[in-house]
């Protein structure tokens, strides 16, 4: 398999039940307190027009992100936002709404859409740089580090950095039956580069055919929990992420990988 190299020069990461970095270091380490804390994050830059329409997954989100821009850092070359169920609560009341043949919302309509939480976000922090919205099943936590990969590397955007965020919700009713993964991360934001800088974490990431056949043990812990377990804990060197028809590993360069 191909591997590929980046670097993770900063992350912030949001739920209800912890946000500030040492709440999260004592949760990648398994000694967090299961107390219910209650956060809600706050958007000062945001304006108050644009806060009232965010839910509260879509607060996060933006909130994951704007930890991570400010005045001493340059602007990120592009932004990545990727979700596997974006705002289906949304799209789940329009569905309702159209079935009591009632008037529908232009603004919950174009809130519905998978780039909601990017443009909201482009014009709240004022960003010109390309945004992108993924959702890939599955796979879509290492589908957008591999296309934060391919921004960086691309020859338009020599140097710099790009901002992955990463969100969800579990899936409301009636859709809830589907929900196959016990998330605590609602929201992840990262920075990425290709060069190492101090105080990053350098990785190597290659993907191939997952294996078939054979009992498969089955992690419940969404992906994004996994994926900032292994980010902050100093223990994990490897980790392997098994998407629909794909089996990613990611290696902490620090170490030899295998």
């Amino acid at each position: 398999m191909d591997s590929f190299q980046i670097a993770i020069s900063d992350w912030a990461a949001f739920s209800p039940q912890r946000m500030q970095r040492d709440q999260w270091l004592s949760w990648a380490e398994g000694s967090a307190s299961s107390e219910q804390a209650g956060y809600k994050p706050e958007l000062p830059w945001v304006n108050a027009m644009l806060r009232r329409r965010l839910s509260p997954m879509g607060r996060a989100a933006l909130w994951a992100a704007g930890q991570l821009l400010d005045e001493q850092r340059p602007e990120p070359v592009a932004t990545v936002f990727a979700s596997r169920h974006g705002e289906v609560g949304r799209t789940v009341k329009l569905m309702r709404e159209l079935a009591a043949q009632a008037p529908l919302s232009p603004a919950s309509f174009s809130l519905s859409v998978h780039n909601a939480i990017g443009g909201i976000h482009s014009i709240a922090n004022k960003v010109l740089s390309p945004i992108t919205a993924i959702s890939a099943g599955p796979d879509t936590l290492c589908a957008a580090l591999l296309e934060a990969y391919a921004q960086l590397a691309s020859p338009a955007h020599p140097g710099g950095e790009v901002l992955c965020v990463f969100y969800d919700d579990p899936l409301p009713e009636p859709l809830d039956e589907f929900n196959r993964e016990t998330a605590e991360v609602q929201a992840l934001a990262l920075r990425l580069a290709l060069t190492d800088t101090p105080g990053a974490v350098p990785l190597s990431f290659s993907l191939g055919e997952a294996p078939g056949g054979g009992a498969e043990v089955r992690d419940e812990s969404a992906q994004v929990d996994r994926f900032l377990r292994f980010l902050l804990n100093g223990n994990e060197r490897v980790l392997n992420l098994k998407g629909d028809r794909r089996l990613w590993q990611w290696c902490k360069r620090a170490r030899a990988c295998p």
